[in-house]
């Protein structure tokens, strides 16, 4: 059954670029007469769309009479939706007709530049977005095998930080040494949110902990986080606001006390106003970690190890940040299983002392 999935992915893929796929006249790209730049982040990625930020920034700099672009999903957006270098956004993702029509709207602008992002094999309809919208110059990263793409990059930035590849781009658009911090836009409305809500802790720290990230393995279990927390009302004069979605608060109504608070926000940026008005983050999410870098707060970031992996998440996907300190499962020296909750909870009281002074 497994081989017949692979092969029929395989078909898949091999249909999907003879139909797709078109060869197409390369263009040359001259800056100077780009009228129009595309940012294909239909990802929705909270993490990635942050550090996108620094793009739009740095180009508009340069480029004010350039319009900014971005294809996203519906998470994503809220990152950008007061983000004065960003011109146009177009939500994808909910229906796949309302999509197309979309894509239609967008081929009639006439955009000059598409800039994609994805660096996987294209799926169907990811190659018929870049097929319809048909943008005069198209920028992809590790592309060589497709025809589509005007300019493949095909740089190694696989043990780099993400930004490295974004100040690599920069220069493609004759940008030099750009400014990499990331820029997160907030509302009178979340900003008053947020500092009435953290102004109830009468303590002298307000800690934000987000215990959970897209896998089992990067998650902390409630033991560990159980055992966190205590360390944490017992050691420092500090207030905890534990990050948690709406269908676990029932199972994490045991954490609540006077000095720790289950949140769960609607919106993302809810999230980022309080982590700007918070003293420090505890995170093993890399969106939170690119949240907090935004603000350059004081932040303790959890990875897996990586040491064994071509591709070294914890450098790309690290804190772009002087505040924050990363740590790692050492499996190698512990012994044990790659899991975010062998980093010792010891490890995670030090490191945040250092950034506190506690």
């Amino acid at each position: 059954m497994h081989n017949i999935k692979y092969l029929l992915k395989l078909f898949e893929r091999y249909l999907t670029k003879k139909i797709l796929d078109k060869k197409r006249s390369k263009n040359i790209l001259d800056i100077n007469k780009v009228k129009s730049i595309l940012f294909f982040r239909d990802d929705d990625k909270i993490g990635d769309m942050t550090v996108s930020t620094l793009l739009f920034r740095e180009i508009k700099k340069k480029y004010p009479n350039i319009d900014i672009v971005v294809v996203c999903g519906t998470n994503s957006k809220e990152i950008i939706k007061y983000n004065k270098n960003v011109d146009q956004i177009y939500e994808i993702g909910n229906n796949f007709f309302t999509d197309i029509l979309i894509f239609i709207k967008l081929r009639r602008q006439k955009i000059t530049l598409g800039i994609d992002f994805y660096t996987f094999n294209l799926r169907f309809r990811h190659l018929l977005m870049l097929r319809l919208i048909s943008s005069e110059i198209l920028i992809g990263f590790h592309k060589n095998s497709y025809n589509i793409y005007d300019l493949s990059i095909d740089v190694d930035f696989f043990s780099t930080h993400i930004s490295k590849k974004y100040e690599y781009l920069l220069k493609v658009l004759k940008i030099e040494t750009p400014d990499l911090k990331y820029d997160i836009v907030l509302s009178p409305k979340e900003k008053n949110q947020a500092v009435e809500f953290v102004n109830k802790c009468n303590a002298k720290y307000r800690i934000i902990l987000n215990p959970f990230a897209a896998s089992k393995h990067r998650s902390f279990d409630f033991t560990k986080l159980k055992r966190l927390v205590k360390i944490l009302e017992d050691k420092a004069d500090c207030c905890l606001f534990v990050l948690c979605p709406v269908r676990s608060k029932k199972k994490m109504k045991f954490l609540e006390t006077e000095k720790t608070v289950l949140v769960s926000f609607k919106s993302v940026l809810e999230v980022a106003a309080l982590i700007k008005y918070s003293s420090a983050v505890i995170t093993p999410d890399t969106s939170i970690v690119h949240i907090a870098s935004a603000f350059q707060k004081k932040t303790v970031a959890l990875y897996l190890d990586y040491s064994y992996s071509d591709e070294k998440i914890n450098v790309i996907w690290g804190a772009n940040n002087p505040n924050a300190i990363q740590l790692s499962v050492d499996t190698k020296k512990m012994n044990c299983e790659n899991d975010v909750n062998r980093i010792p909870t010891t490890d995670i009281i030090v490191a945040l002392r250092k950034l506190l002074s506690i």
